[in-house]
């Protein structure tokens, strides 16, 4: 897949998680290093499918390029994360084959499977602390940046 950079080559990251600090600190923790990325959030798997379908609000390109990688959280409300990743399954869309990351609180090794099978490139639990976190982050950034470049 070549994805698709918003000028100056920035890494789009798209991150899919319903609690808000979560969302914040994954945030803040892109741009605590001052990674060369930029950062969307979708708050549900719903949001995130119109986002990559490009409707409305998320219909200009420009401003809401296809990621470059995404980060799931499975226990969303409505369509959760597994569903999500089998949603994506079925697309035949250029993004479909975007690299998901998933971080999740859940630690049973049968949801990792699940996720696994469903096309999730990696599953983490999601850090307790915000250093542990940042390092994480860069982790995902600098694997699935060089896996594109």
């Amino acid at each position: 897949m070549t994805p698709t950079l918003p000028p100056g080559g920035a890494f789009v990251v798209l991150v899919v998680e319903d609690e808000q600090d979560h969302a914040a600190l994954i945030q803040a923790a892109f741009a605590y290093r001052d990674f060369p990325c930029v950062v969307y959030v979708t708050g549900s798997s719903e949001e995130a499918i119109d986002y990559l379908l490009g409707r409305w609000p998320f219909n200009r390109r420009a401003i809401n390029p296809l990621p470059s990688v995404i980060i799931l959280d499975l226990g969303l409300p409505g369509l959760g994360g597994l569903d999500f990743m089998r949603w994506m399954g079925t697309r035949r869309d250029s993004w479909a084959t975007t690299p998901v990351v998933v971080f999740t609180g859940n630690t049973e090794p049968e949801v990792a499977a699940r996720a696994s099978a469903l096309g999730a490139r990696e599953v983490m639990v999601k850090p307790k602390d915000f250093t542990e976190l940042v390092d994480v982050v860069e982790q995902v950034l600098r694997r699935w940046q060089h896996d594109i470049a």
